[in-house]
């Protein structure tokens, strides 16, 4: 019964650890999108690539979408659970605005994220993976 309770106790704290929502991974980096729904995306290297910027203090993301400044929220729910809300950006008119609006439109149907290989990986609900950033 000593046993069981130990085990137990292990379970809980493992569960609760900060690996289950790894803010010291993306806090406060500049998280370039490399990949939209399988198809490489082409980075210039600098800040005007569209990125996002996560604070994991008050679950906000900042960042680009190449041309226009995005802001919003983000929320974990539970292990790799992530939603996304109140997105919004500025209003510049952009070369590549179909670029800019498929950007924000996976980043509202985000659900789930994953760290693989120094990439975030960004998953709709049926957790295939629509983003990845870098």
């Amino acid at each position: 019964m000593k046993y069981l309770i130990y085990v137990i106790a292990a379970f809980m704290l493992a569960s609760c650890s900060s690996d289950s929502f790894p803010t010291n991974k993306w806090y406060g980096k500049h998280l370039t999108v490399v990949e939209m729904t399988g198809t490489p995306v082409q980075t210039s290297g600098s800040t005007s690539d569209a990125h996002l910027i996560f604070n994991s203090e008050n679950g906000v993301i900042n960042g680009s979408g190449g041309c226009n400044r995005i802001f919003g929220q983000y929320a974990l729910d539970r292990k790799n659970a992530i939603r996304f809300s109140e997105i919004g950006a500025t209003k510049m008119a952009c070369q590549n605005m179909d670029f800019e609006n498929r950007f924000l439109d996976l980043l509202d149907q985000v659900r789930y994220y994953e760290f693989k290989d120094n990439m975030m990986l960004l998953k709709n609900g049926s957790k295939d993976v629509i983003l990845k950033l870098q």
